[in-house]
Parts: C-alpha cells; structure tokens; sequence
C-alpha cells in the first residue's frame, strides 16, 4: 500500500509539475568532454594519451541506470561480476575489482566485500559523467589503482538560478528507486542537494533450496555539496553524503532455516579550499573522511542468537595539490597523508595503518604537437614497505584524422586487512581463514591442541609478511576519426602482476574441514585488445560497437603446460593423461571475448529507441577434472548475450516517460550466474523542473 501511494504521488507532482514552468525549453551546450581523473586536471579526451573514456550524461540517461552497476557493465573490456556475499564488482582488462579504485569527486570510496566494491552503493541522481582509465594508476593513486579508476563526477550548474530534477523509475521484482535533486547558483555561490531511494523484493533463481538469491533490501542516501568563491581568488568546497541500507539476511544449516537482518550505513564528509595565486598557479588544500559499517546477525528458529557480526572500517584522508602552467607546460605537485582503521569482529584487535605519500606529474605538449604525460608517487606506509609508482605515456599525431599513444606504468596493492588479520571460522560449514600475521600463531595453538590431522604447507613459509602485488601495465593504441560520421579506437593492453595475493590451504582440521591463509604466488599476466567504434550517418541515428580480446594466465602454469608437466584425470575412466601445450585455458572467471553493440535512434523530437545488446564467451569458475588448474577439458559455462530496450517519449523539453526491457530474452544462468535474474520490465519517469 506504501509502494502505491508513493507511486501515485509521484505521478502527481509529475503531473503538477507538467502544467507549471515546465515547458521552458533548456539549451544544451556542445563542449569537449574532458577527463579529471586522469591526470588530476582537465584534458580533453581526444588529447589524451592514457586509454580512457566517459561515460556521458546522454548515455546514463538513455539505459535508464540509477545505480553504477547498471552502466558500466555496458563499457568495453568490463564486465560486473558478483562476489561471494551477492554484490558487485568489476573487473577491467582482465584484473580483478580490487584492483580497481573507486572514486567519487576524486575523492576514494572504501567498503569492500572480499575486495570488491559494490556498485549498487553508488546512486547516479547527481552524476554528469563517469571517467574510466585504464591501465596502472598508482603513480597518481597509489594503492587499490593498480589496475585502474572509476571516478565518478557530479553535476555542476553554471548559470544563475535553480534547478530540480525529479525521476522514479518501477519495475519487476517490485523494484522502486526514486531520485530528486536540486540546485541553486547565485553569484559565488553553489548549492547542490539530492536523495535518492532504492527497495527491491529481490529474486530466486533456485527453488529446491531455502534461500533467496538476492534476499529483499532498501536503501536510501542523501549528499550536498555547497561551493563559494570568497572572493575572485579564492574557493571553498565543501560536501556530505550518508547511505543507509537493510536487507534481509539469511542463511541454512542442517536443512533448517536462519534468518536476520543486514545494516550498512556510510558517510563521507569532505572540504577544500583553493587558492588562485596567480594565472599560472593554484594551490588547493582538501581534507576527506569516510565510514564504512556493516552489522548483521542470523537468529535459530527457536529465536536464539546464531551469529553476529560487524565491520567498521574508517579513512581520513588530507591532501595539498599545487597546479602550475608555463607555456606548454602544465603540472602537479601533490602530498598529504593517511589515517586509516578497520574494527570488525573476526579481528583479535582493531587494525590500523598511516600512509605518508607524495606525488608529482609533467602534461606537456612537445615540439607542439607530442603530448607527453609523465609521472612519479611515492608512499610510505608506517607498518609496511614503500612504493614507488611511475607512468609515462605518449600522443604521436601522425596527422588530423590519426593519433597513435602509448603509455607504460608500474602500480601496486598493498595486502589489505583482511588479507593480514583475519581470523574466520565460518559458523555453518566449518572452514577457516586466517591471515597471513596471525596464521603462523592460531596454526601452532591449533597443532599444540591436537586439532590438526594433516599440514600441507611447512608453517615456516608463513612466519613472514606478504609482499605488496606489483604491476607493470602497457598501452599501445590508435585513434582514428575517418570523417564526423565515424570514428573508431584500438587498444592493445598487457598487465604483468607479480605477487599475486591468494588463498591457499595450509591443513585439515581433525573434523576434515580446510584451513586457509594467503600468499604471494607466481606473476599472473592479462593481455590482449580492445577496439571500440562509433557511426553516427545522419542527425538521428548512432552506433556504437566495441570489443575485447583477453588472455590471462598464471606463468608458471603456462610454463609447466608448455613442458609437459600437468596431467588431468578422465570423468568417466579416472584414469589420468597428460595435457598439451594449448590445454591451457587460463584464469578463472576470465572470457576470451567480449562485446557490445549500441544503437540510438530519434524518430523524431518527441520518441528515441536505445538498444543494447552485450556479449560474454565461455569462462569457467573452478576446476573440475582434478588438477586445481583451468584446461579445455573442464567444464565451461556457456556464452552469453544479453539485450535490453528502451523507448522514450519527451513530452516536452524537461519531461519523459521511458519504457523498457532488460534482458529481454529471459537469459539466466541460476546454477552459476546470480547477478542475472531473467528478464526485467521497468517504466522511469523524469522531470527537469527550471526556474
């Protein structure tokens, strides 16, 4: 009934809204897209020599997304793949979600489930672009940006006035997300204020068992950024954000059962001020802290506690930023420092870690027509090594119409807290996990106490800390603009990472049940292309198409292929045989090739139809023939294309109702996919309300 009378007030103000001011007519202005993130200041996206691009306010508006996950899974070379607790993550040019850093405004958001960043935490209502680097990026932002950077930016109003944008999107699952935002500007000052409301029963891909696959849960959030020029030399910033959300929780034990509830609540506060010294210097300091919990227990049927637990994770974060032009050359100075803590319950006392860093970086344009990019960061940590981090990246017009770039960057992820001080014992199926500092401790007690049948690793290999993962990460790549109507880009890619941090077992408890913990293994490498294209062959049509090629693979298992050296065991017979060279597939959870075709069509100043078709080859997620490794005998899940549709009607300059369908042949994969749940209806209705 709630669900209803919010659904018909909102039809109301619509309505209202419709026979107001409304039909002013908004002017859009053409512009040059421009990419921060990359180089911490604005460059055009044509100039620059790094492999990036933007996701348009068009775009965000066409998909009728409102959470992150819903558009960047649209992206070239980027897949949203779930993680062990049902949310979000990416992966980019073959590297996992942690190592991709998430920013919001520039500034680092944290949370993360098994180093993923959950992308439904992220609400659009407020955002005019989303910029993606690919590639090492550690030279500007350190830790976590190993593989890349998703910076999110919000919308900036330029003339005097007010705003107010109104949207509420329905649609299957009983799902609701309403936004509303709303602007001021009046000389020096800026006023941006948005909410945002998510609810979703949630859906079952698998009825035999007793639990849902994504239980139902709400949220909702709220920001504000307010921006003053004190004076023609001087800007303030400063901006909130609070994101609260509860779900069901539930789990199963013997046949039986348990159910609770799940809460996480965040907050960011930030604030700078600038100073424009000169017109060719600017000095800029910044101050960001954030908070990050989660609280959520499971209760027996009887009604007893089974389990709880929490996750309190905190950043605090000063920076000073000096920018600086001189002719052709532009550049940036950076230090500052970080406060970072972790509190949760399987951690025997709270993990800190400060970080000092300094950063420093040349944009300039040689012999007045090579762009040159070229960086350095330094950081150091107060409980673990230093890193050096470096990029340089070059833009070789050839002529108008041709550009060939390349960049080479080294980047790194220090082990994170999990990976050091976890001490878990899962409650329903008995396994264990423990951290790389404390494993050596908990598994001798554990010996001492007769509590262990059979030890697979020497405890000797883990009485040392974990080396932080390395990158080394190179980009060759060719723009080329055949005229205004078409256009394509090409990008080859190789990342080299040594020292990858994983999981492995260490022994059997006397139960049979494993006990794990982490280490540095052997250099994992991604490689491959990624081709992107754009035709747009008169005023109403556009499409876009675009492509990766992947290879990823662990070198000391392609070696041991190449020499002959792994054998799998037959399904049917048992019986083992040795593999060739080519058996090889791979890394888990990694597919050979990727695409997406997009098509926009205006059928006339009132009716567009937006398509999206995306493509996912085979991949498999773990060994089943014996051997711990991936080969062409194991078993494959099957490719996939997913299509979605959307039509919009524009009743006028600053209102629209759109209509669509998500994965519209009704795909889904329940035994192995849980983030595709068949096919999704939805009606978004907007209003830009102008004064």
């Amino acid at each position: 009934m709630k669900n209803t009378l919010f659904f018909l007030s909102i039809l109301f103000v619509f309505t209202a809204f419709g026979q107001t001011k409304s039909d002013s007519i908004s002017i859009k202005k053409k512009h040059k897209e421009v990419s921060i993130s990359a180089t911490k200041s604005s460059k055009s996206l044509d100039a620059l020599p790094i492999p990036g691009s933007i996701i348009s306010e068009k775009e965000i508006t066409e998909t009728a997304a409102t959470k992150l996950d819903e558009v960047i899974e649209k992206q070239t070379g980027i897949i949203s793949v779930p993680t062990k607790t049902g949310t979000k993550g990416v992966q980019m040019q073959g590297l996992d979600a942690s190592y991709i850093a998430i920013l919001l405004d520039g500034c680092p958001m944290i949370g993360r489930s098994f180093g993923a960043f959950d992308l439904n935490r992220i609400s659009l209502a407020d955002i005019e672009k989303i910029e993606i680097i690919r590639g090492a990026s550690s030279s500007l932002y350190g830790s976590n940006a190993l593989g890349g950077v998703i910076n999110l930016i919000s919308k900036n109003q330029v003339e005097d006035g007010k705003n107010m944008f109104l949207s509420m999107k329905y649609g299957t699952n009983n799902s609701l997300n309403s936004s509303a935002l709303y602007q001021y500007k009046k000389g020096g000052l800026q006023l941006s204020n948005s909410m945002d409301y998510y609810k979703t029963d949630g859906y079952d891909l698998i009825d035999s068992d007793l639990l849902n696959t994504i239980n139902p849960l709400s949220n909702y959030s709220f920001r504000i950024k307010i921006k003053y020029d004190l004076s023609e030399k001087i800007i303030l910033k400063a901006n909130g954000r609070y994101f609260n959300q509860e779900q069901e929780n539930t789990g199963e034990k013997s046949n039986l059962l348990l159910e609770g509830e799940s809460q996480i609540k965040e907050w960011n506060l930030g604030s700078s001020i600038k100073y424009l010294m000169h017109s060719n210097f600017s000095t800029e300091a910044e101050i960001y802290t954030t908070n990050y919990r989660t609280d959520e227990f499971l209760l027996n049927q009887n009604g007893s506690l089974f389990d709880k637990n929490y996750f309190d994770h905190t950043l605090l974060q000063s920076e000073l930023r000096n920018n600086f032009n001189f002719k052709a050359i532009n550049g940036i100075i950076g230090f500052g420092m970080t406060k970072e803590k972790l509190d949760r319950k399987y951690f025997s006392s709270i993990a800190q870690q400060d970080l000092k860093f300094l950063y420093g970086q040349l944009d300039c344009l040689a012999f007045g027509v090579v762009d040159i990019i070229a960086g350095s960061r330094y950081d150091n940590y107060s409980n673990y090594a230093t890193e050096i981090s470096n990029k340089l990246a070059l833009g070789f017009p050839i002529s108008k119409q041709l550009k060939i770039n390349s960049s080479v960057g080294t980047g790194f992820k220090i082990p994170d807290f999990r990976q050091r001080y976890f001490d878990f014992t899962n409650s329903t199926i008995g396994y264990t996990v423990l951290g790389r500092e404390v494993a050596f401790d908990r598994l001798t007690a554990m010996e001492n106490d007769g509590m262990l049948q059979g030890i697979f690793i020497p405890f000797s290999e883990i009485n040392s800390p974990l080396k932080s993962e390395t990158s080394l990460n190179i980009n060759v790549g060719i723009k080329f603009k055949v005229n205004e109507k078409t256009s394509f880009n090409i990008n080859f890619f190789k990342n080299e990472v040594v020292n990858l941090i994983e999981a492995q077992l260490v022994a059997n408890k006397t139960n049979t049940l494993p006990v794990f913990s982490y280490f540095n293994l052997n250099q994992v490498e991604t490689k491959g292309m990624e081709f992107n294209t754009r035709f747009r062959p008169n005023s109403k049509l556009e499409i876009k198409a675009g492509y990766q090629l992947l290879f990823a693979f662990d070198s000391d298992i392609k070696t041991r292929f190449e020499t002959g050296d792994v054998y799998a065991k037959d399904a049917e017979t048992l019986v083992s045989f040795k593999l060739k060279k080519d058996d090889y597939f791979g890394l888990f959870n990694r597919s050979r090739h990727m695409g997406n075709l997009k098509l926009f069509y205006q059928f006339n100043d009132k009716l567009d139809l937006n398509t999206i078709i995306t493509y996912r080859s085979k991949y498999a997620l773990y060994d089943s023939n014996g051997n711990n490794l991936l080969d062409t005998y194991d078993e494959f899940i099957d490719g996939y294309a997913l299509c979605d549709v959307g039509i919009t009607h524009h009743t006028n300059a600053s209102k629209s109702i759109q209509l669509g369908v998500k994965n519209i042949f009704d795909f889904t994969n329940p035994e192995y996919i849980s983030n595709i749940s068949g096919r999704l209806y939805y009606i978004n209705l907007k209003i830009n309300f102008k004064n």
